[in-house]
C-alpha cells in the first residue's frame, strides 16, 4: 500500500512538471516557429557553447545569417526546463553587464517582438560572440565586453 501511494506521488508530481513546462514554454515556441525553421534552413555562419546566465552547464549558440538560436544541446531538455531561444537579429539589442567572474551579454527583443531577454557569456569569448551577433544585425546598445 506504501509504495502505490508513493508511485502515484511520483506520477502526479512528475506530471505537474510536465504540465508546468509545457504551459510556459509553449506560446514562445509556437510564437518562434517560423523564426526556427526559415533560420534551420539555412547554413550555419557560426556556433560556439556559451554560458546562460541562471543556467548550470553550456548552451549551445548558432547563427545563421541574420538569426540566431541559443538552446541546450538535447531539445527536450531544452524544452522541460525553457533554456530555448530564437531571435531575428535586426530585432535585438546587445548590452554589456558587468559580473563579478565575467561580463554578460544581454539579448534583448525589441519593443513588440514579444523575445524574452537573456544573458550569454563566455571567460575571453565575449568581445567574439558581441562582434559576431553585431554583424548578424543586432543594435548595440552602450560598448562592447572588453575581451
Amino acid at each position: 500500500m506504501v509504495t502505490l501511494v508513493g508511485n502515484a506521488l511520483i506520477v502526479l508530481v512528475f506530471v505537474a512538471v510536465m504540465g508546468y513546462a509545457v504551459r510556459s514554454n509553449w506560446h514562445r515556441l509556437r510564437w518562434e516557429r517560423p523564426l526556427r525553421e526559415g533560420m534551420r534552413a539555412r547554413p550555419a555562419t557560426f556556433r560556439a557553447q556559451v554560458e546562460l546566465q541562471d543556467v548550470s552547464g553550456l548552451v549551445s549558440l548558432s547563427v545563421h545569417g541574420d538569426a540566431f538560436e541559443v538552446a541546450q544541446r538535447f531539445p527536450v531538455i531544452g524544452f522541460l526546463n525553457g533554456t530555448d531561444y530564437c531571435y531575428q537579429a535586426p530585432d535585438t539589442t546587445l548590452e554589456t553587464v558587468h559580473g563579478w567572474l565575467h561580463d554578460w551579454i544581454e539579448i534583448r527583443g525589441l519593443p513588440g517582438t514579444g523575445a524574452e531577454p537573456i544573458r550569454i557569456g563566455r571567460r575571453k569569448m565575449n568581445r567574439l560572440l558581441w562582434d559576431v551577433l553585431v554583424n548578424a544585425g543586432a543594435h548595440p546598445i552602450g560598448p562592447p565586453p572588453e575581451r
